[in-house]
């Protein structure tokens, strides 16, 4: 047997990362936007942002564009304004969030 293929009693630690970080600057171009609505946004919790031991870098979950996305259509299409947006949000998830207890 080849001694690069060995097997060994020691543990292997790998360790995973369940996010991947999207810089603010990404955000703005993915959806189209300006800075400062992304901080109109971020003012009114549409969103957080997260600064996961990145040296104050401002980064956001794919979670986090999807629901921008999101909020970016119930302003445009429905003409809610920020504050809306940010109250219809909060009751889409409380929504979801019911369906998932029935269905579990």
């Amino acid at each position: 047997m080849n001694e690069e293929y060995r097997t060994t009693d020691e543990p292997i630690i790998a360790e995973f990362f369940s996010e991947v970080w999207i810089r603010r600057e990404e955000v703005c171009t993915r959806l189209g936007i300006g800075d400062d609505l992304l901080d109109i946004c971020l003012q009114w919790e549409i969103i957080e942002s997260h600064d996961p031991e990145r040296q104050g870098a401002t980064l956001f979950s794919p979670q986090d564009v999807d629901r921008l996305g999101q909020g970016l259509r119930l302003h445009r299409d429905l003409g809610l304004n920020w504050p809306g947006v940010s109250v219809a949000l909060a009751l889409l998830d409380r929504i979801r969030a019911l369906e998932q207890h029935e269905e579990g």
